[in-house]
Formats: structure tokens, C-alpha cells, sequence
């Protein structure tokens, strides 16, 4: 079985974000709420970060991104970190 590409990933999460098994979720107030209203922005975060690792393969790669210094890497490792959260997938 074959390791989904980083684009894949970032799509699917962000494509969970909007599914409906977030939708019936519901609350009023804390984190929960803020992520709830949220959810289609994060969504929207992570759909342009896989654009970017589509259009630039080598930012989806495994690197040491501190010492890249390059914050568009370091955006896109970051939204892989928070798609493989959301999918249940370790890094």
C-alpha cells in the first residue's frame, strides 16, 4: 500500500473538515465552538496548501524545515501536521 502524497492529504483532511461528520457536531461556547466555526476556513487552509505542494512537490517533502528558514515550507509542514491530525495519520 502506497503512502498517500502530501497534496492527497492535505485534500482529504480538508475535505473531512466539510463532511457532514463534523456538521451534527454542536457547541455553544470554548475550543470546540471555535473550531467548529472555523472549519471551513481551516478547510479552505488546507485545500490552498495542498495547491501549493501540487505546484511545488519538494515542499511536501520530509525536510528539516527550522533549517529551510523558508515560511512557505513551514506553512505547508505545519498543515500536514494538522491534516494527519485530523485523519488520524502519524507523521
Amino acid at each position: 500500500m502506497t503512502q498517500p502524497s502530501p497534496a492527497d492529504t492535505l485534500r482529504a483532511a480538508g475535505a473531512r473538515l466539510q463532511s457532514s461528520h463534523f456538521v451534527g457536531v454542536r457547541a455553544k461556547t470554548g475550543n470546540v465552538a471555535a473550531l467548529l466555526r472555523a472549519r471551513a476556513e481551516i478547510a479552505h487552509l488546507l485545500d490552498v496548501a495542498s495547491d501549493m505542494v501540487t505546484a511545488y512537490p519538494q515542499m511536501g517533502d520530509a525536510h528539516d524545515r527550522q533549517v529551510c528558514d523558508d515560511f512557505a515550507c513551514d506553512l505547508v509542514g505545519r498543515a500536514l501536521t494538522v491534516a494527519r491530525a485530523i485523519l488520524g495519520e502519524q507523521p
